[in-house]
This record gives C-alpha cells, sequence and structure tokens, in this order.
C-alpha cells in the first residue's frame, strides 16, 4: 500500500494537471484578455507626439 504522503503528491500532480489544462482550454476558447481592452488604441504619449508633430510641420 502507498503511503499518504505518496498518495498525496499523486493527487496533487493530477490535480495540477487537469487545472493546467483547463486554463489552457478556455484561453484558446475565450482569450487570455479581457475583451473590451483597447489594446489597439494609442496612448495618451503617443497622441502627444502625433500632435506636436502635426502643429510643427504647419
Amino acid at each position: 500500500m502507498a503511503s499518504p504522503t505518496k498518495k498525496l503528491k499523486v493527487r496533487r500532480a493530477l490535480k495540477k494537471a487537469s487545472r493546467a489544462s483547463r486554463r489552457k482550454n478556455r484561453n484558446k476558447n475565450h482569450g487570455s484578455t479581457a475583451p473590451n481592452l483597447p489594446l489597439n488604441m494609442p496612448n495618451a504619449y503617443e497622441k502627444a507626439v502625433k500632435a506636436a508633430r502635426a502643429t510643427s510641420e504647419k
């Protein structure tokens, strides 16, 4: 019979593997970022640089 410690280690390893596969499947189906996160929007510094260039070119 296996010792309690060994059984615990095996159970933990199985749980860890199942959590990982569940997380990977969820990320594959739903993505890992928030749906309304504006990743393709320019930030404030980029807007300021563009505005400065536009005024200096005129």
